[in-house]
């Protein structure tokens, strides 16, 4: 599974989400439940609710912090763990 922002963008899509205190994903900022697992995992988080929202986190909206979403791509995957073809 990956970032819901990798399928929305910056479109607003109805999902659950969750605030991440560690990072200041806060009030109106949050995180997408994979995210929440993949990227803010041992940080202080809660719930939010489930709304239209994009997920901030996917979105860069931690890269003026130096922190990067983890979960744009898919992790673990036989493609992502091969090497690219011989042209």
């Amino acid at each position: 599974r990956v970032c819901t922002f990798a399928m929305t963008g910056s479109n607003f899509t109805e999902q659950h989400w969750y605030y991440c205190y560690t990072c200041g994903l806060t009030q109106s900022e949050g995180c997408c439940s994979v995210c929440i697992r993949v990227c803010h995992k041992g940080h202080v988080v809660s719930y939010s609710r489930r709304s239209r929202f994009f997920c901030d986190c996917g979105a860069g909206g931690l890269a003026s912090r130096g922190i990067r979403c983890s979960a744009l791509t898919p992790r673990g995957s036989a493609a992502a763990r091969s090497p690219p073809p011989a042209e």
